[in-house]
């Protein structure tokens, strides 16, 4: 045997001399992100161009391109002045007030005047007041949806990498599932409410329509709206009860306010 045995033996350490391997290249988000994109495309611009060939003459093209443009400004500013609050490092009250301040702007200045649902779960709420279409609200949705990842997708690649931890997404259910659920729904139906109904108010129904939704996130904290809490979700990458609290729970908050405001 002698030296036989060695010529097929190697070391588990590498040789002073033999250069370690490089390390793999960093993940290019764009490729991370690509699938969803390409997803969000396939399952809702695909049917949208179908059916828009149909529907053209009702306006509908109009008013998809006003859904997703206003959802797509929405959440970028939402997000944005959460990104500035975590920059000038303020603290858990401070930046929720600057966000609440921001929302609160949104709804006065840019829901009213666009006259755009701008939340999931309103524009469910009036597909079950029949006040739209079953079809136009599944386009809707998808428009919202659509304009809702392109936002946080453009503040990804404009933050600074070291305060994207501030965006995240919706807190995961305390307690029970049920609990959670009806929670969600309360105050989700509650806005629905609110939206379906605003003509009531009189005058500065913009005013009021603004600081009611304000109350209602500062006393409850629900989100209230599926398409921002998926917002958060595909920027942080965690989907933890998204589809079971956020969505379940506002879409029959939606769906019992509709009911009652026919």
């Amino acid at each position: 045997p002698g030296y036989r045995g060695l010529a097929s033996w190697r070391s588990p350490m590498p040789w002073p001399f033999r250069r370690p391997p490089p390390p793999p290249p960093p993940a290019d988000p764009a490729v991370e992100i690509a699938p969803v994109l390409v997803a969000i495309l396939c399952c809702w611009c695909i049917p949208l161009l179908l059916y828009l060939a149909a529907a053209a003459r009702r306006g509908l093209a109009r008013a998809l391109v006003v859904e997703a443009l206003g959802s797509f400004a929405f959440k970028l500013f939402v997000h944005a002045a959460i990104v500035g609050s975590a920059w000038c490092a303020l603290g858990g009250d401070a930046t929720a007030a600057v966000v609440q301040a921001t929302v609160w702007l949104l709804i006065v200045l840019l829901a009213f005047p666009s006259g755009a649902f701008l939340n999931s779960a309103i524009t469910l709420a009036a597909c079950a007041a029949g006040k739209l279409a079953q079809s136009d609200a599944v386009l809707y949705i998808g428009a919202q949806f659509a304009g809702s990842a392109v936002a946080v997708e453009a503040i990804r690649a404009l933050a600074p990498l070291d305060l994207h931890g501030a965006i995240g997404p919706p807190p995961p259910a305390e307690g029970s599932y049920s609990s959670a659920i009806l929670h969600e729904a309360l105050f989700a139906g509650a806005n629905c409410l609110l939206a379906l109904n605003s003509s009531a108010l009189g005058t500065g129904t913009p005013l009021k329509v603004a600081t009611i939704v304000i109350l209602l996130i500062r006393i409850g904290g629900a989100c209230m709206d599926p398409s921002a809490a998926f917002a958060g979700a595909l920027f942080a990458g965690r989907y933890t009860d998204l589809v079971e609290v956020y969505c379940v729970g506002a879409a029959l908050g939606a769906i019992a306010a509709g009911t009652l405001s026919r």
